[in-house]
């Protein structure tokens, strides 16, 4: 009985740990030949838009997905996110200085046909939120 216990605590702690490991991966072949839209998760996600945004972001730097805004052109977020403090040693780390520069982030736009129709970070956040839409390139959040 308890070598079964072990084996599903074993078994979750795992599954906890790649979750996160494994939120944005490329559908195959090369990101840049990805298939374009995005889709409905096979059912719909709980998390919330302050869990969603770094697997968002970590997707769009794995992708090497310049972001865009009127104000400030072209744009790195992995020269942001070492600048400010949230991306360290190739992963966006979820803390506070990613969610204090989150609402000057999600007002980005993804520049990249992998990530249509255009829209903003934000609108993408709010949208996997509401009902599981997640661009393809990125792994599927279930």
């Amino acid at each position: 009985m308890t070598r079964r216990l072990t084996g599903m605590l074993a078994a979750l702690v795992f599954s906890a740990v790649m979750l996160p490991a494994t939120a944005c991966t490329s559908s195959g072949g090369s990101p840049r030949h990805a298939p374009v839209a995005s889709t409905p998760t096979s059912h719909h996600t709980s998390l919330s838009r302050q869990q969603l945004l770094p697997l968002f972001l970590q997707c769009l730097i794995e992708h090497d997905v310049m972001i865009w805004d009127r104000a400030q052109g072209d744009t790195s977020l992995v020269s942001v996110g070492k600048k400010d403090g949230w991306y360290v040693n190739g992963r966006v780390v979820a803390n506070d200085n990613l969610y204090s520069t989150a609402d000057s982030l999600e007002g980005f736009y993804p520049i990249s046909s992998d990530f249509k129709p255009d829209q903003t970070i934000a609108t993408w956040l709010d949208n996997a939120a509401s009902n599981g839409t997640w661009p393809k390139v990125c792994a599927p959040l279930s």
